[in-house]
Order: structure tokens, then sequence, then C-alpha cells
């Protein structure tokens, strides 16, 4: 019986109650943090920039939308007027605001002059993209406008598609084509301009006042005069431009063979008379015409970008939306697009200053964080001090991208050949006597060896003729040997390098041409004209330094502020153990801007007695020049180094003699004890 117990107690199994514990990770941004951000946005699309760009839209085709007496009051009762509102936000400005929201991103453009801005901006398709949609909304809307009319009232104003003629009946009109022309000339102008403003590149902005919005009464002033001056310079410009096409580019068209036979038809009429700069204004009332639809269409595009530009960029805060606050913004800073980013360290930011009782609750479970694995305070110290590390390499490098290093492909030997008899390939037998007559004829023959000796000689002479200095009457007449791979040389030049060079020399030719018949005014016109365009903006240049400036503001004020909490609801000492880091970081990043920021100001040297009392206009402007950018530039490079003076500063001044405890580099104890000597 008890060898029966004991086989059982062998046999039998343990259990425990003790299984195994997986640790839980801070799930991914993109699925507890953007959507809710992607909800917030859509919301304010709707609710701020789509109702507020309708009623600007309503607004301004009831104030300058009529074409007859019909005064303001009765358009506002008229439901035409309504729907034809409607229709022209629908078909005008919605594509707009989409397009924008498409093609919103992050990443400024890294061009340091205007040349540069557009050079870049040409080679991106989506300007492609974005002037075929501004294109297609100008002509929708000459479409809706023209459709307003009837055919007596179009006759009338003379905007009909082709003129009234028996014999040439497929002339186009004139008119109709210069209004058509003028509102695609202001629509590409719009588009150059938000190009020059780099509009598509996402700014950060702090919350504003009633009196910041778009549709505030001083800024709706401001964006009409300015509308109306771009419109005013746009058109005359166009004019201009309209002109030397008909008086230069028609009379050569119509020159071409093929191109000839298919346009001369529509446009034969307008080389018949003459162009002249007071031409436009006897047809006063188009130009009225086409300045009014002009001004009203950029002004609604204007206003629906003055709204994107104001709601997009404010703060939204998503993490009291959620069960766990404090999950949801620390994912969101894991996120990869910046823009996102903004937004989580702007609420990290808010929550780190929070003095309230609940912000101190919030702090408190941050740091204590035992869920998750790394930690809550693990994954936001280690996210902000790699982005922090990044714009800092990138401004050591001054905005250069990262040169992937050559990668050798290892060189493969070859395998050697296995070992084989050799083979003889010449005659093995003892060759027949030959007979004298043979012999003599192989002599004389061309591969005999005295044929091959005399060779020679001859090219060895040659060579040495053409060492000596011996006049060309005497040299032979028969091209020689050297000259072969010259001349394939010449055939072997590429033929699209002949064409280039062909195209530079007519370049040049023609520029000569026109600067010598140019008048001296125009001439220095012209030179500062392209100085401007093409110099080198010194605060741009800074700008490419740090292209993530704001955002590096809201990391170094969300982490120096969680830093100074940690002191009082750390219960773990969770935080402290990265002081030493956090700091390392700070006063590296600070060193490298105040090193910079004295190599900028040394840019610029104040004019001397001499130059002041010569009075040189050129060199005064160009010193004053340099004075203000080098003040932008400063400007740019204090957005990051009074963010990183005033998180040290308070870590400082919280923690004072507490910080003898951490161990500091040489460097950064020394640029330290500068702060901690301060306050």
């Amino acid at each position: 019986m008890s060898a029966g117990m004991g086989e059982t107690m062998r046999t039998r199994a343990i259990t425990s109650s003790l299984t195994a514990r997986l640790s839980l990770t801070v799930p991914s941004a993109s699925q507890t943090y953007e959507p809710l951000v992607r909800s917030a946005l859509r919301q304010r699309l709707i609710h701020n920039i789509f109702a507020f760009s309708v009623a600007f839209t309503l607004v301004v085709s009831i104030l300058l939308g009529g074409e007859d007496e019909t005064s303001a009051f009765a358009r506002l009762l008229s439901p035409g007027t309504w729907t034809m509102a409607c229709l022209k936000w629908f078909v005008g400005v919605l594509p707009v605001i989409a397009m924008r929201k498409v093609y919103l991103t992050s990443a400024a453009t890294p061009a340091t002059s205007p040349a540069k801005m557009l050079t870049n901006a040409i080679a991106k398709p989506s300007t492609r993209r974005c002037l075929a949609v501004y294109t297609s909304c100008t002509l929708m809307l000459i479409t809706l406008y023209m459709s307003s009319f009837t055919s007596e009232e179009r006759e009338n104003l003379r905007l009909n598609a082709f003129v009234k003629s028996r014999k040439h009946p497929y002339y186009l009109n004139g008119r109709l084509l210069f209004f058509v022309l003028a509102q695609l000339w202001l629509a590409a102008s719009f588009l150059l301009r938000n190009i020059m403003l780099d509009r598509f590149v996402f700014r950060w902005t702090k919350p504003f006042n009633s009196s910041e919005l778009p549709y505030s009464p001083s800024n709706l002033l401001k964006l009409s005069l300015t509308m109306a001056l771009f419109t005013s310079f746009s058109l005359m410009v166009y004019s201009v431009a309209f002109g030397l096409s008909r008086m230069l580019a028609l009379p050569l068209l119509l020159k071409l063979p093929v191109v000839s036979s298919i346009v001369r038809p529509f446009v034969a009429h307008f080389a018949k008379g003459t162009w002249t700069l007071t031409l436009p204004i006897l047809h006063w009332s188009l130009l009225v015409r086409s300045f009014m639809m002009g001004l009203v269409t950029v002004m609604s595009w204007e206003f629906a970008e003055s709204l994107f530009d104001a709601y997009v960029p404010q703060p939204i805060k998503v993490g009291t939306l959620t069960t766990d606050p404090n999950v949801t913004v620390v994912s969101g800073i894991t996120t990869q697009d910046t823009v996102f980013a903004h937004f989580a360290y702007a609420e990290l930011a808010e929550l780190a200053s929070d003095e309230s009782s609940a912000g101190s609750a919030r702090r408190t479970a941050l740091f204590g964080d035992q869920k998750y694995s790394p930690s809550l305070w693990n994954v936001l110290a280690r996210q902000s001090l790699l982005r922090l590390g990044q714009d800092y390499q990138t401004f050591l490098r001054r905005g250069a991208s990262i040169t992937p290093p050559v990668v050798v492909a290892p060189v493969i030997p070859k395998p050697k050949d296995p070992p084989s008899t050799p083979l003889i390939r010449k005659a093995i037998f003892k060759a027949p006597r030959q007979s004298p007559l043979g012999s003599m004829l192989d002599s004389v023959s061309s591969n005999s060896e005295i044929s091959k000796a005399a060779a020679a000689v001859a090219g060895e002479m040659e060579e040495r003729a053409s060492q000596m200095h011996i006049p060309e009457l005497f040299r032979s007449v028969a091209p020689s040997s050297a000259a072969a791979p010259a001349a394939n040389a010449v055939l072997a030049k590429p033929a699209s390098s002949i064409i280039s060079g062909f195209i530079a020399q007519v370049e040049s030719h023609s520029r000569d041409l026109v600067v010598g018949r140019c008048p001296a005014w125009l001439k220095e016109t012209a030179i500062t004209w392209n100085k401007w365009f093409y110099r080198e903006r010194l605060n741009k240049v800074v700008e490419v330094c740090l292209p993530n400036r704001e955002l590096d503001t809201l990391i170094i004020e969300a982490l120096s502020r969680f830093v100074c909490a940690s002191l009082s609801e750390d219960r773990y000492g969770v935080v402290q153990r990265d002081i030493p880091r956090i700091l390392e970081a700070f006063l590296s990043f600070l060193s490298a801007i105040e090193g910079y920021q004295i190599e900028v100001n040394a840019k610029y040297t104040p004019p001397t007695p001499d130059e002041l009392s010569q009075g040189d206009t050129k060199i005064l402007e160009e010193k004053e020049t340099m004075r203000l950018e080098v003040a932008r530039a400063g400007d740019v490079l204090v957005v990051v180094s009074d963010a990183l003076k005033t998180g040290v500063a308070n870590i400082s001044r919280t923690f004072s003699d507490k910080l003898v405890a951490f161990k500091f580099p040489p460097r950064t104890a020394r640029k330290l004890q500068s702060f901690v000597d301060y306050t």
C-alpha cells in the first residue's frame, strides 16, 4: 500500500496560482492620439473654416456682386443671390480649402532666397496640381459669371465668344479673351504669392483673442486693402504682358508654317491693329469689370486661407476625453508626424504648468507609473531628448542633410581555372626548305620582316619631324596617324553638347543685344531686381538651421517644468535620474546657439565715420540691409535660446544646492555653475 501511495505521489503534478505576467507597452499614436486630433480638426474645418468662408462669400456677393442698379438690401432678400453665392463657394473656394488641407506639410522649404524658393516649388509635383486647382476654380467662376447674363446682356457688354463678322465668323472676341486671361493671370499670381510666403507649411501659433481673428473689423479692413493693392498691381503687370505678347509673340506665331494655319482663323485680326499703352484705358469698363471679379475671387481665397492659418494650429486638448489621459498624451509624442507632435507637446506643457490639484494628481500618476514597460516617464524623456538631439545635430550641420555612407560592394574573387595541359597552336614538324625564288618574293611582300622594319623607321622619322619646327610647306600633305584620334574625337562629340552650346551662344548674343539697346535706368532696375531675387537672406539661412524651433521650445518647456514639479511630486525619484541628461542636452544646445549668435553678429559692421561723411548711398544701404537681416536672424535664434535659458534657470532655482548630488561633464558643470550663481 505504501508502494502504491509512493507511486501516486511521484506522478501527481503540483498546481500553482502564479502565472507569467506580460508587460504592457505604451500604445502607438495612430491607435490612441491621432484619431482624436483628426476628429477635432474635422470639427474645426466644418464649423469654423467652412461656415465663416461661406458667410464671407455671401457678404461679398451682396456688397460687390451686383451688375445692375439693384440695391444691396434687395440682393440680400433675393434667393438668387444666396444660390449664386453658395455655388461660387462650392466651385471656387471649397476646392482651394481642400487643396490646402491635402498639401499641408510640417517641413519648411529649405530655401534662402526667392530664386531658390521658386525653383524648389516648381520642382514639386504638388505645385502643378495647385496651379490646376486655382485655374479650374477660376474657369468655373467665370462660367458662373457669364451664365448669370442673358444673351442680350452679354451682347450689350460685348462679351460674346466671337465677333460679329460674316466674312470671318470664327474671330475670337478680344474683350472676352482679355477678361478670361486676366482672371487666369490673377490665379497664377495668387499661387505665386502663396509660394513666396511658404503658406503650405504648418505654422504654430499661440492661442489668440477675438481681436486677432480673421473676421475682426481691423483684419477685414487689412485684408481688403491688401487684396485691392495686389489685384491692381497684378492687372497692371498683366496689361503690359498682354500688350507685349500681342506685339512680339503673336506676329511670330503667325509666321510659323504649321501653327499659322491653325491659329490664323481665330486670331488673325489681332495683328492688324496697333497696341499702345493707352489702349486698355479706352476699354475702361472692361478693366473695371476684370478688377472687380478678380478682387472678389482673391478676397474669398485669402479669407479662407486666413481662417485655415488661424484655426488649424490652435492647441487641441484630447487627453481628457479618454479614460487614461496620461497614456493618450504620451503616446501622441511617439508619432512621426511633426504636426501631431506639436499638439501633443502643447498639451504636455500645459499639464506640466497646471497648478491645480487635478494637474498635480496627473503628474504624480505620470511619475509613478509602473503599469507600462518602459514607463510613461521613460517614454516621455527618451522621445523628447531624441527629438532635441536630432535638431541639435541638424543645427550643428547648419541645416544640411545627412549624407549616407557609400557602401562599397565586396569584390568577389574569380575562381581559379583548373590546371590543364596547354595546347600547342604552331606546327610541330620542321618546315620544308623554301626555294630561293620563294624567299625573294616573301621579302618584298607587305607583311615581310623588311616591310615591318621600314614602317617602324617611317613612324619614328614622322614623330621626330613633328617635334621639329619644320615649315608647313615641307611637311607631307597626307594626314598623319596622330591626327586620326583627334578627328575621331571630334566626330564622337555628342550632338546634345553641340546643341546646348549653340543655344547658350544664342542666349548670350540675344542678352547682349537687348542690354545694348536698353536705357541706363532700365539696366539699373534689372540689376537691382536680379540682385534682390538671387541674394541669400541671412535670416533664412538661420531658419534652415532651426527648422523645428517652435516644437523644440515646447519640448524644452515641458521637460523643464516636469523636472521642477518632480521635486515634490515624484515619490520614487524616477525623474531625478534623468536630470543630468536633460541639463547636459539643454546646455550643449545653448552653447552651440550662443556660438552661432556671435558668428552671425560679426557679419554686421557699423558704418565708419568716413563712410557717413562721404554719404555713399550704396554702401550705407547695404550695411543697413545687413543690420536688419542680422536682427531678424537673432530673433530666430532667440526663440530656442530663451526657452533653454528659462528652462535651465528654473531647474537651477528649484533644486539649487541639491544639484551637487549629480555628476556632470566638466564643460556642462562650468556652464551650469553660471546659472546657479545667477539664481
